[in-house]
């Protein structure tokens, strides 16, 4: 007889225990999220290149002359209207008997001026030397002159053509990126020890440039062969999938909603989708936390 009330006891503490479990209160599971964005995929070329100079202005002497002063070196940023090189007027009379060139002499300024803001890549004239008539003091370029040659691999010759757009990127470089355009490909190819290359221009856009494009800095050329399409790009890791297809968690009001995917495209990072309803969407992370659809769930503090 006891023994039948110690099993009626057991039998009540456990079912007791059961419905304290069943009824427990269930703290929501914490899931990361990411707000989807209009995304534009493309498909790009990368190529290595070099920053340098298209063409440069010349800073010259109307006549040959003596030179007394040379206030710029090689590398050195100028300023329209800056003092370049300065001329001697009584060394250069005195080595002369030429009348115009000493009429010539009477008329200019002793200093010769930078003519545009640039960088000064060549100096030829030299203090009580002669800077002969038509040989420029100092050779600046300026910065719309600047452009980017780069090494195309062999194999992404079949997808590249001049006129693609270009983005321009480099560790020296002050922003991120820069915009551009790539303007000739070489109809010639060269090899080295690694691999065989043609050589191709790629131009900035005007007024790209800046002070920290330098001549010889190292850049980087990604070229936009195509773009795939544009829509909402949902990782792969928020995708799910199931007997009836693939379907991913999207945020509203605290609760993890279904929604089927329809007309994905697959890109390199995940699933690219059109659909309206992801404008300003919320989408779950860790699907594999929810329990279903209508599950409440803790967004992650970011």
């Amino acid at each position: 007889m006891k023994k039948r009330w110690f099993w009626l006891i057991g039998i009540v503490v456990a079912m007791v225990g059961i419905g304290v479990w069943v009824n427990r209160p269930v703290t929501p599971p914490t899931v990361k999220t990411t707000a989807l964005t209009p995304t534009r995929v493309e498909q790009t070329v990368s190529c290595n290149g070099v920053v340098e100079a298209v063409d440069g202005v010349g800073v010259f002497a109307p006549v040959s002359c003596c030179i007394r002063e040379v206030r710029v070196a090689v590398g050195q940023r100028v300023k329209k209207g800056d003092v370049l090189i300065v001329i001697d007027k009584e060394a250069t009379y005195a080595d002369t008997g030429d009348i115009p060139t000493q009429v010539a002499l009477a008329a200019m300024k002793e200093e010769l001026t930078a003519p545009e803001d640039g960088i000064v890549v060549e100096v030829s004239a030299e203090a009580g030397e002669t800077l002969p008539f038509g040989t420029p003091g100092a050779l600046l370029v300026r910065p719309c002159d600047l452009q980017v040659r780069i090494a195309i691999r062999e194999k992404d010759l079949r997808v590249l053509r001049e006129g693609m757009r270009v983005r321009i990127s480099g560790d020296g470089l002050e922003q991120t990126s820069y915009t551009g355009k790539l303007t000739e490909i070489s109809g010639t190819a060269s090899a080295d020890s690694s691999a065989t290359i043609v050589e191709g221009v790629v131009i900035p856009d005007e007024g790209q440039t800046d002070d920290s494009f330098r001549l010889g800095l190292s850049a980087k050329a990604t070229v936009i062969t195509s773009v795939i399409e544009e829509g909402y790009l949902v990782p792969y890791e928020a995708v799910l999938a199931d007997e009836q297809g693939s379907y991913i968690y999207i945020l509203q009001d605290g609760r993890a909603c279904m929604r089927r995917v329809e007309n994905a495209s697959q890109v390199p990072y995940g699933l690219l989708l059109a659909d309206d309803f992801l404008a300003n969407a919320t989408v779950i992370m860790e699907p594999e936390k929810v329990m279903g659809d209508g599950t409440v769930v803790t967004e992650a503090a970011s």
